[in-house]
């Protein structure tokens, strides 16, 4: 017969089931339980709050827009003199409005010429411009009467209006094109009112033409100085503002993970890991604005734009990066990682807000965005974009470099913070390996002991009064020893004179 096979030792209760059941343990389960639910209405309160303050400020920026036409100004010069010039004055006092913009009437002296109005409004002097031609209303008398001069008539001829739609296309198209288009109808009307009962009894009734120029006796022609035709003219001002403080935020977070991970702080000079990630960032924000810059002119369609202005853009779009990267290095390396969403949410919506609307149809709270980079790389880049003079640009460049300034010494202070930080937790680290070695070499195994004591949940037996000593003058050892570690970081830390 063959024997019964030995029986298999049994196998030990792994530690992370020790003590599961341990009914001991239920009021501490609550209080976390507690703890976390507290803690996940807290974030819940404080998302909600961040989106709630960010929009009310965003929607605060387009509070009663349309009651602000009124801040754009508009030049009107009357070239004509006649029935044609006082159809569209007329017209203008009929329409005026809060709403509606500010027409400033100069006299011919002033602009001899269009080109002298179409300068005036590449400069910024006005938003757009309007004026009659000289002898507008003498053709349209002629007219009247039949032949030749109504057959050739053009009533677009009778005014031209002048913008400038890389001003804010947007607003330009929304809001000063469609005035323009309003003002004309007007002023069609107001001459029916002032010369179309004296106009009907010189009128050549059996000339089809005459009739058509009765009609419609006034129109305008449109002088648009930069046209944006593209469709994606709308997100310049917009999302285009907020994308490179995304791509910085989400790269120096990447870019802190890799230097934790690789021990940049702990294996390389001060020197050396700052310069190398000096180098990091003017490559990254030096690709990030050719990328952007690529997209824009990937989709201009027939926007008439060149080469230069290609490379403009991206030293501009470059500067404003590398304002950003170094901004949001120094804000990471002060500021713990869960406030960070908080910052760069906040950060974007304050720069729209900047750059979403002019500042002529915002609420005055708003105009403090003049010192934000944002709005000054938008200005910049109309001024780049429409290739003419931009008065601006003496407010604008200043406060782009006052910014890069600000931003390179908090981002090399960051640096520095960084390296110290790196410092103490290396130190820190040698302290309690070294600590912890003394501990297991004096007594081997009673630190096994109290480990599988604590993983298993056992209660530790009371220490005898020649353990409780040992322990003592060890702890008195080891706060020796970070005393003096202390002072040596401390004296490391102070800056040298």
């Amino acid at each position: 017969m063959t024997s019964a096979p030995a029986s298999l030792p049994s196998r030990a209760k792994p530690a992370s089931l020790c003590g599961r059941n341990n009914v001991g343990d239920a009021p501490l389960k609550r209080m976390s339980l507690r703890k976390f639910i507290a803690a996940a209405a807290l974030a819940a309160v404080a998302v909600l709050l961040l989106l709630l303050l960010n929009l009310v400020y965003l929607y605060g920026s387009v509070y009663h827009q349309a009651e602000r036409g009124a801040a754009f100004h508009i030049l009107l010069v009357d070239y004509d003199g006649g029935v044609v010039g006082r159809s569209l004055s007329s017209a203008y006092q009929h329409l005026k409005s809060p709403s509606f913009p500010t027409l400033v009437t100069q006299p011919p002296s002033q602009y001899p010429s269009s080109d002298t109005i179409i300068q005036a409004v590449r400069n910024r002097q006005y938003w757009a411009a309007i004026f009659t031609s000289q002898g507008a209303s003498q053709r349209l008398s002629a007219a009247l009467q039949g032949g030749s001069a109504a057959t050739t008539y053009n009533s677009t001829n009778a005014l031209t209006y002048v913008w400038n739609e890389v001003r804010y296309p947007a607003t330009a198209d929304s809001v000063i094109e469609s005035s323009f288009a309003l003002l004309v109808d007007a002023t069609r009307i107001a001459y029916n009112a002032i010369n179309g009962t004296q106009a009907l009894t010189t009128l050549a009734q059996n000339d089809p033409a005459a009739v058509h120029v009765y009609l419609d006796p006034i129109d305008a022609s449109s002088i648009n100085i930069n046209s944006m035709p593209q469709g994606a003219k709308v997100f310049y001002n917009t999302i285009s503002m907020a994308m490179p403080i995304l791509q910085q935020f989400f790269f120096i977070l990447a870019l802190n993970g890799m230097s934790t991970r690789f021990r940049i702080y702990d294996d390389l000079p001060p020197k050396t890991s700052g310069t190398v990630r000096a180098i990091v960032s003017v490559a990254y924000t030096f690709v990030g604005a050719v990328c952007m810059t690529g997209y824009i002119w990937a989709f201009r369609e027939n926007w008439p734009v060149h080469g230069y202005q290609f490379v403009e853009t991206w030293i501009v779009l470059w500067l404003l990066m590398h304002i950003y990267f170094c901004l949001i290095d120094a804000a990471t390396a002060v500021l713990p990682q869960p406030a960070m969403p908080f910052l760069i949410v906040t950060w974007i919506f304050v720069n729209i807000s900047a750059t979403i609307n002019p500042f002529e149809i915002t609420p005055g709270f708003y105009r403090w965005g003049y010192a934000l980079p944002a709005y000054s790389t938008y200005e910049i880049l109309t001024y780049i974009w429409s290739g003419g003079p931009a008065p601006e640009l003496h407010r604008a460049l200043p406060i782009m470099f006052a910014w890069w300034l600000v931003g390179t010494a908090c981002a090399i202070l960051a640096h520095r913070c960084r390296y110290r930080r790196a410092l103490s937790a290396a130190d820190f680290r040698s302290q309690m390996a070294e600590s912890t070695f003394h501990i297991e070499e004096q007594n081997p195994k009673r630190v096994r002991a109290s480990s599988s004591e604590e993983e298993c949940n056992i209660p530790a037996r009371e220490p005898t009064s020649s353990e409780l000593e040992q322990q003592t003058s060890n702890e008195r050892r080891l706060n020796s020893q970070n005393e003096t570690k202390t002072a040596e970081i401390t004296a490391f830390s102070e800056p040298v004179h």
